[in-house]
C-alpha cells in the first residue's frame, strides 16, 4: 500500500518541469555530452502546432544547423518509442532541418526501453540515455549550480552526497538557494534516506525532500533544529528568512514564476505558514492547493 502511495505522488510531482527549467537557464555541462559539443544557438518554441496539441519537452537548435530533441523519462514506458517517432515527423516538418532525438531516463529502475523502431516500410532510432551512465565526477567538475543539482543523479552519486551538498554551500546566495530547490527536487528519483538524512542534519538550512520515504522524519527533524537554533541563538528571524526563501524557490521550481498574489502571501506568512505549505508542497497538484485559494 505505501509503495502504491509512493508510486502516486511520484507521478504528482513535476520533475519534467524542474529538469527544464534547470537545464535551458542552467545551461550544465550535460548539455555538451548530449549535443557531442556542437554549441547550441537557441532553445526553439517546444509547441508542435498539431491537432493533439503535443508539447515536447525540449528542442534546441545547434551550430551545425541541426536540431536536438530532449524529453525527460522517470519511468520505463514501452510507447515511448512510438510517441518519440511521432515527434520526429512534426519536428522536421515544421523546421525543415535534420533531427536527432534523446531520451534522457533519469528513473531509478534499470532502463528497459527500446530504441529502435521497425514498422516494416518504417524504421526510426533515437538514443536511450540513462543518465547513471554520466560518471558524477562530470558534473561536479564544471562547479556550476545546474551541474551540482544533477549530480544527484549522476552515476555513483550515493558516495559522493557529502560532496555535492558541501559543492552547493559554497555558491552564491541566490545560486545556492535555487539549486539546493532543485536538488531537493530530484532527490525523489534516488533512495538516499540515511545518507541524506545525516547531511541534512548538519546543514544550516531546512531541505525538502520531495517523494522521498524518509520525508516527514526528516522534514520534522529538521524543521524542529531550525525552530531550536533559532530561539537559542537568538535567530529566528533569520531561520523564517531562510525558510521564507526556500519554500518560494520550491514552489517555483514546481509552478514557474509565482503570480502577484502568491508572492504576497509568501510576504507575509508566518513561519508556522511557511512550515504547513513546505509539507503541503510535495503532493499539491496547483498552487492554489499550497497556499489556498487566491482571493482568500
Amino acid at each position: 500500500m505505501r509503495c502504491l502511495e509512493l508510486s502516486r505522488m511520484r507521478r504528482r510531482f513535476d520533475y519534467d518541469g524542474a529538469l527544464k527549467e534547470l537545464i535551458q537557464h542552467g545551461r550544465p555541462a550535460l548539455l555538451s555530452h548530449l549535443t557531442g559539443g556542437v554549441p547550441i544557438m537557441s532553445f526553439l518554441n517546444v509547441e508542435l502546432p498539431e491537432v493533439q496539441g503535443r508539447r515536447v519537452d525540449l528542442l534546441l537548435q545547434l551550430a551545425d544547423d541541426s536540431i536536438l530533441h530532449l524529453e525527460f523519462q522517470s519511468r520505463n514506458d514501452r510507447s515511448m518509442l512510438y510517441r518519440v517517432a511521432g515527434y520526429h515527423i512534426l519536428i522536421v516538418q515544421r523546421y525543415r532541418k535534420a533531427a536527432r532525438h534523446v531520451v534522457l531516463y533519469v528513473g531509478q529502475p534499470p532502463m528497459r526501453m527500446a530504441s529502435r523502431l521497425d514498422t516494416g516500410p518504417m524504421q526510426f532510432a533515437c538514443e536511450m540515455l540513462d543518465i547513471r551512465e554520466i560518471a558524477v565526477e562530470e558534473f561536479l567538475r564544471s562547479g556550476t549550480a545546474a551541474d551540482y543539482a544533477l549530480a544527484i543523479l549522476g552515476g555513483g552519486a550515493e558516495q559522493r552526497v557529502p560532496e555535492i551538498l558541501r559543492g552547493i554551500s559554497k555558491l552564491r546566495a541566490g545560486e545556492r538557494s535555487q539549486a539546493l530547490a532543485q536538488f531537493a527536487i530530484l532527490c525523489g528519483l534516488r533512495p538516499l534516506s540515511d545518507k541524506l538524512r545525516m547531511e541534512v542534519g548538519e546543514m544550516p538550512v531546512i531541505i525538502e525532500i520531495a517523494n522521498s520515504p524518509m520525508l516527514v522524519a526528516l522534514q520534522n527533524k529538521a524543521l524542529e533544529q531550525g525552530r531550536e537554533q533559532g530561539l537559542e541563538q537568538g535567530r529566528a528571524e533569520g531561520y523564517s528568512k531562510r525558510t521564507r526563501t526556500l519554500v518560494r524557490e520550491l514552489l517555483q521550481t514546481k509552478f514557474g514564476n509565482l503570480p502577484r498574489w502568491a508572492v504576497s502571501r509568501l510576504t507575509r506568512a508566518s513561519t508556522l505558514d511557511l512550515e504547513n505549505w513546505a509539507k503541503k508542497l510535495i503532493t499539491a497538484p496547483t498552487l492554489e492547493e499550497v497556499l489556498g485559494p487566491r482571493n482568500a
